[in-house]
């Protein structure tokens, strides 16, 4: 009931999520936080565990990043207050890796990556960038500290965040192969020209094809944020 109930609207983005649990409730979550009329907070976490126990950690994390927010602290701050709430958790699921960022309708995503899969940030020739971690993930050290990280989407840009329940799905069969970033890499270039929600539909039809129709084996969950070429970069 804390996932996002509607899309965010941010400039000319499209920003789409989806989340699918593994059980009835689990321990991935996605979140869209606006901060001002031209700046969107996009969180995608991942809670250690499956079931009841992770979704109530899930809480834990959205309830932190909006209270961390509301009081106008800064990015790092907000994190390392997030880090010390799931610390002093007594649930089971403390360990939480996150990537929290704020997107300006500039282009401009400054990110915090807690211990998470980098997000992948395509271009429109191909490249792409690794948003890697600036941190461990949230729980285990009390007093971790973390750094900012910068990017960049100019119009054509994709950027495309998950968990690992993504990239890592085995599936009964194929035990010694998993998924991987190489294929989501290549399922978002070949569905690019799409609308953000398609590309996330095409994902999660590439993974239900890898797995022949069996059950996922993890939470699953992606964030698509693509910026159309017909945008206008200030900066250009």
């Amino acid at each position: 009931s804390i996932l996002p109930r509607s899309m965010p609207e941010l400039g000319h983005f499209d920003i789409q999520g989806r989340s699918d649990p593994m059980q009835s409730v689990g321990g991935d979550h996605y979140d869209f936080i606006p901060i001002t009329d031209k700046s969107l907070g996009i969180a995608v976490a991942d809670v250690s565990g499956h079931g009841l126990p992770a979704a109530l950690q899930v809480r834990d994390v959205y309830m932190g990043l909006r209270m961390g927010l509301s009081r106008d602290f800064k990015i790092v701050r907000t994190v390392e207050r997030l880090n010390a709430i799931i610390h002093e958790s007594t649930l089971t699921s403390r360990f939480v890796s996150m990537v929290y960022g704020e997107l300006e309708d500039s282009g401009v995503f400054i990110f915090v990556n807690a211990g998470h899969p980098p997000p992948l940030l395509l271009r429109p020739d191909g490249s792409f960038r690794r948003l890697r971690s600036s941190g461990p993930v949230l729980g285990p050290l009390e007093h971790a500290t973390y750094r900012r990280g910068f990017a960049r989407l100019r119009p054509g840009d994709i950027l495309v965040l998950y968990t690992d329940g993504i990239i890592e799905t085995q599936c009964g069969h194929r035990l010694d192969e998993m998924y991987g970033e190489d294929r989501l890499r290549k399922v978002v270039e070949a569905h690019r020209e799409a609308p953000a929600r398609e590309i996330i539909d095409a994902i999660f039809a590439s993974l239900d094809e890898f797995c022949g129709g069996r059950e996922a084996d993890d939470d699953r969950t992606v964030v698509v944020v693509k910026r159309p070429r017909a945008s206008i970069d200030p900066d250009a």
